[in-house]
């Protein structure tokens, strides 16, 4: 069985309705969508490396 956690997220409005009408083009939870775009990102990453330059956390100052 997978391990799964909970996120809250704080989303604009534009970010929310763009994620809304991308789930419902593929047939998906917004759930659902948001995991597979994060998969992407990593595929991606992996594949070539981070694209943003790594930044130390802000709280672990």
């Amino acid at each position: 069985m997978k391990s799964t956690a909970t996120l809250t997220l704080r989303l604009d409005r534009h970010l929310l309705d763009y994620i809304r009408e991308r789930a419902i083009r593929h047939d998906r939870s917004m759930n659902g969508e948001v995991q597979a775009v994060l998969r992407e990102m990593e595929a991606k990453e992996k594949a070539s490396g981070p694209a943003v330059e790594s930044k130390p956390d802000a709280s672990q100052k």
